[in-house]
């Protein structure tokens, strides 16, 4: 018997299914072939948009047009629509004069007629007359605005890209204004870099911001800093003398810059104890107490006693002639000042002040030069003293914490009076009538100096006469001399100036010349600086001819000139030997003398001062 062989119903619905699944399987995935394809195909064409746009803006940045205008059209050919190439192309086309077809040749006259105007004549008798100054275009003052809003927003790097490339574009874009804001992004960016301890690059960008403005005493102070420490950074010990003076250069600007008090006070304790080694007693004594007078340590308090104890003996033995022929040992703080015996000066007398390496307080003392004696302390919580030309009063910095500001003292009567009451009064001078006060301070909310004069008189705060500062007064006519600049903050260097606030007159262009000081007879004026030959040295201008005259040259910082009653010397003070001395040079060049050690330390000694008197 045969059977009628069949597939079941449901079989079939089965097969059917499972066709149609693979069919809509196999479509689905030629679909997503398709879209990863055409994925891939706008990622690549993407990429190509972004290469080229940044190629268009670091053409532009380079200032070549051309070749960003080429990068700008490839853009186009990729997406039509792309807005910041259709931006691009039109600026600079703009720039250019062409337009997208013009030809390389085309292109270069039109950008040579864009960077000089054309002129046109009327007629041939009338005169030409220059093409007004093109407005600014709408992507300038685009770009423009964007760099105010990151200036505003605190974004320093974008701001300098955006100024720079608006610069490049258009050099006569708003040049104050730009000039303005080029000079505080780079200061704020060197601030940035210093704060993130890329000393190096904040260097750079300080110098950028000086080539701008070269009479920003500030930023110059701050660049000098780093500059500094850099150098003591890359010291490799090997003349600790010198590394001292660099740190007590940063200290007495800034002691509380970075780790400089902590070098400073380690540096001072190596040397110290080197000199020990070698014996040099009294020189260690003086590096213990300049260590002391930043950081006290019982440790460092017994080597300077004994460094003291040793001087003292190898000082009495000399005296007494136990070491017959041989040199007169190292002069120390204990030492009586030298006799001057081989034509140095020995007329007068030298106020200074100093800080007591034990108490820690500033103090006026007074030494007669050329005779065998201690200098004699006068006051004390006082610095910067100026005497009157009859002897009878004092002028002083008064530090007492009651007593802040300038103050005069009469020794003959032992009378204190309080001329000022600002602690920022500073460097007091008297008038040749010995009836008026010329300082300098920043009392002021935006810390600027300034020039003050005023009476001799109690609570006697003054007026201004000019921006400026350590001012003093020529001792027979109404004129002052100081550190300043002209009324726009240019032009700085030493100044001289009226007391009525007229006939301002430049004496040096050098802004780091400082402390001036007059000779007798008005005819030149001696003044330190650090910025002629590398470091601080003594230095005179003739009044009349304006010729500077260098008068030391040493390593070692050679400040705080004053000239002798005479005129015939000027005394400074030097650590030039690793300690702080005061010397004496003739003011017409000559050998140096050594008149005395320092009495106390003057490491920060923009704080101290000196006065050669009868």
């Amino acid at each position: 018997m045969i059977h009628n062989m069949r597939f079941p119903t449901w079989a079939w619905w089965l097969i059917g299914a499972i066709t149609i699944l693979a069919a809509a399987i196999l479509i689905f995935s030629v679909v997503l072939g398709v879209r990863a394809g055409q994925q891939q195909v706008e990622t690549q064409r993407r990429q190509q948009i972004g290469i080229a746009l940044q190629r268009a803006t670091d053409f532009q940045a380079d200032g070549d047009l051309r070749a960003a205008l080429a990068e700008y059209q490839k853009v186009l050919i990729l997406d039509a629509d792309n807005p910041v190439a259709q931006e691009g192309v039109q600026r600079l086309l703009a720039l250019l004069g062409g337009d997208a077809a013009a030809t390389p040749d085309a292109l270069a006259a039109a950008e040579e007629a864009t960077a000089t105007p054309a002129v046109t004549q009327a007629t041939n008798n009338s005169p030409i007359a220059p093409t007004a100054a093109p407005t600014p275009s709408a992507e300038l003052v685009a770009a423009w605005e964007s760099a105010q809003r990151a200036a505003r927003a605190g974004r320093w790097q974008e701001t300098l890209n955006q100024l720079l490339q608006i610069q490049q574009s258009d050099p006569a874009f708003k040049p104050d204004e730009m000039q303005e804001m080029l000079f505080n992004a780079y200061v704020n960016l060197a601030l940035e870099k210093d704060n993130a301890e890329a000393l190096e690059e904040a260097v750079a960008l300080y110098d950028k911001a000086l080539a701008l403005r070269p009479s920003a005493v500030d930023v110059r102070r701050e660049r000098d800093l780093i500059a500094q420490y850099l150098e003591v950074l890359a010291d490799a010990g090997v003349d600790p003398a010198a590394t001292i003076r660099r740190l007590q250069m940063i200290y007495a600007i800034d002691p509380d810059y970075r780790d400089v008090e902590e070098r400073l006070h380690q540096a001072h304790v190596r040397y110290a104890d080197r000199l020990a080694d070698d014996e040099a007693w009294c020189r260690a004594q003086d590096e213990y107490n300049a260590a002391l007078m930043i950081a006290s340590s019982p440790a460092i308090v017994a080597k300077r006693d004994a460094a003291q104890t040793q001087c003292q003996l190898a000082a009495a033995a000399e005296m007494s002639g136990a070491v017959a022929g041989a040199a007169m040992p190292e002069a120390s703080n204990t030492v009586r000042a030298a006799v001057s015996t081989s034509g140095g000066p020995a007329v007068g007398r030298i106020l200074y002040s100093a800080v007591d390496p034990i108490s820690g307080r500033s103090q006026v003392l007074s030494l007669a030069v050329g005779k065998e004696e201690t200098a004699q302390v006068l006051l004390q919580d006082a610095a910067q003293p100026a005497l009157r030309k009859d002897g009878g009063r004092l002028a002083f910095r008064n530090l007492r914490s009651d007593q802040m500001g300038i103050s005069g003292y009469d020794p003959g009567a032992d009378l204190l009076i309080r001329f000022s009451t600002f602690v920022e009064d500073m460097l007091p001078s008297w008038n040749p009538q010995g009836n008026q006060i010329v300082f300098a301070s920043n009392r002021e909310g935006d810390r600027r100096w300034r020039i003050y004069t005023m009476w001799a008189e109690e609570n006697n705060n003054g007026r201004m006469l000019t921006y400026g500062e350590s001012p003093n007064w020529h001792p027979a006519t109404d004129q002052i001399v100081y550190r300043g600049c002209d009324e726009s903050g240019n032009r700085c260097g030493l100044w001289t100036i009226s007391a009525d606030g007229s006939n301002a007159a430049q004496l040096t262009a050098t802004p780091a010349d400082d402390r001036p000081v007059w000779a007798p007879s008005g005819a030149f004026v001696a003044f330190m600086s650090n910025a002629r030959d590398g470091n601080f040295e003594i230095y005179r201008v003739d009044v009349t001819s304006r010729e500077v005259t260098r008068l030391t040259n040493h390593p070692g910082m050679d400040i705080l000139p004053t000239v002798s009653p005479d005129g015939r010397w000027i005394a400074f003070v030097s650590n030039r030997d690793g300690s702080w001395k005061i010397y004496a040079v003739p003011s017409t060049g000559g050998e140096t003398y050594l008149i005395a050690p320092v009495v106390g330390d003057i490491s920060r000694f923009f704080e101290h001062g000196l006065h050669w008197t009868n």
